[in-house]
């Protein structure tokens, strides 16, 4: 049984801060996971514009700086947004930075990021397919989808859960259909938000089906779940379910004081993890931005918030803020207007 994990607590952790962390905290989190021989370690975003975040990139060069001499047994991966990110920036990998880059996209970019997944594979990256919304796929666009990650022949093909909507039986069909039509020697991800108070079962469900037909797995987390709005599957425990289970290593000792060290602390000061507004983000497979939205300009009680949102379409539940222009908000507070008034 080949499982591995991803942390993803700098990167998935940064959203919380403005993609800002001191060195310290950067160099700690990297230090405690290398030591406790996590497998994979993300160490940020690589993206066209940076404007001084400390764990944003114009290229691997930008890492080099909080990679460690000893590296250990773990690999430092890259991140980047297929809309976001120019393959024309990406140097070849020298070893002297990250050696895996995730490639994340949306349904309607899949070409275009196949195409870029294989050039970054040519410059030498072990390179993790990332498709968005993996429930918002149909099994023939899915499908799809494989057979050209196949073509390419990239390190793995993530299940990604971008709204936290993902019930276990959605896991189960989803794996069963990626596992019998992706190539053998591919690993499948899993990369999960907590909407659902689900993510830490979903990386457990995904080991244990991927143990009956041996497929290479790799399942990521985050130190104490850390991660924009409910987080993510928690780290720890997955280490402790592996160490339980399946007689591995990870040194959970180690991954308790870094906890201890650096992630209570920068708690008092940002949130994140489950609650009912998050809730509510994934039983309507809505983007986060919309709630935030509600909760800072509407006073919107948790009913009205679902209500609301369900009247949207569902497409545009998933929007990411960034592509929100001004007029989106318009029409999500005139619903909100329109929603009370109807009440009135």
């Amino acid at each position: 049984m080949s499982v591995q994990i991803s942390d993803c607590t700098i990167r998935d952790g940064g959203y919380l801060t403005g993609k800002k962390f001191t060195e310290d905290f950067i160099h700690g989190v990297i230090d405690g996971l290398v030591r406790a021989g996590i497998d994979y370690i993300e160490t940020g975003f690589l993206q066209i514009q940076v404007n001084g975040e400390s764990i944003v990139y114009h290229n691997s060069k930008d890492v080099r700086k909080y990679i460690p001499v000893n590296k250990g047994n773990s690999e430092f991966v890259g991140f980047c947004d297929n809309s976001r990110y120019s393959n024309d920036l990406l140097d070849k990998c020298d070893g002297k930075s990250f050696e895996s880059l995730r490639i994340s996209f949306a349904k309607h970019e899949w070409k275009d990021a196949i195409r870029f997944c294989s050039k970054a594979k040519e410059k030498g990256y072990h390179v993790f397919v990332q498709p968005m919304d993996a429930p918002g796929y149909s099994e023939e666009e899915r499908k799809e989808l494989v057979y050209a990650v196949n073509e390419i022949h990239p390190e793995a093909f993530a299940i990604v859960d971008t709204f936290g909507a993902m019930h276990l039986d959605n896991l189960y069909k989803i794996f069963r259909q990626v596992d019998s039509l992706l190539d053998k020697d591919i690993k499948v991800g899993l990369h999960s938000h907590n909407n659902l108070h689900l993510s830490c079962a979903l990386a457990e469900q995904l080991i244990i089906m991927a143990e009956e037909t041996d497929r290479k797995v790799a399942v990521d987390g985050s130190l104490l779940g850390m991660g924009r709005g409910a987080g993510n599957a928690c780290t720890e425990e997955i280490v402790d379910f592996l160490n339980s289970r399946y007689k591995k290593n990870y040194d959970l000792g180690v991954i308790l004081d870094t906890i201890e060290k650096y992630i209570v602390p920068l708690k008092q000061k940002v949130s994140w993890g489950y609650d009912i507004p998050m809730f509510i983000c994934g039983s309507m497979s809505s983007h986060v931005d919309n709630i935030y939205y509600l909760q800072k300009n509407c006073s919107c009680s948790y009913k009205d918030m679902y209500n609301i949102l369900q009247s949207m379409d569902i497409e545009k539940r998933k929007r990411y803020g960034s592509n929100y222009s001004k007029n989106d908000f318009t029409i999500l507070q005139s619903m909100y207007e329109a929603y009370t008034n109807k009440g009135k």
